[in-house]
């Protein structure tokens, strides 16, 4: 005999998979450093001397700050979201008819 599970946890409350979230981390710590290069480029063209300041304390506070965002770790966990399947607590199943028919040999592209 099986025996049955004390519950069941909704897939929608599960945390997100750590190589998902590590992409994002690298991808934000990535777009970061984009914009400091940017910065960086941008002090050198611009004639004027209040904006190549501006860029240059960009370019020296944006490495700190995308550093902190990419190690800030994951998400707060959530506490998982059980779901009561008991009979007579399950949800109506929707039917519909199909909009057409496939005939013997036929398939769909």
């Amino acid at each position: 005999m099986r025996k049955k599970a004390s519950e069941v946890v909704s897939i929608t409350s599960v945390r997100r998979a750590l190589s998902e979230d590590v992409e994002a981390r690298s991808r934000r710590y990535l777009f970061s450093m984009i914009v400091r290069m940017i910065c960086l480029v941008s002090m050198l063209i611009v004639p004027n001397w209040p904006a190549r300041v501006a860029l240059a304390c960009g370019a020296v506070v944006i490495p700190a700050i995308a550093v902190l965002v990419a190690n800030a770790g994951r998400e707060k966990p959530t506490p998982p979201q059980t779901v009561d399947y008991s009979p007579h607590n399950l949800p109506a199943i929707a039917t519909s008819t199909p909009r057409f028919t496939i005939g013997d040999g036929e398939y769909l592209r």
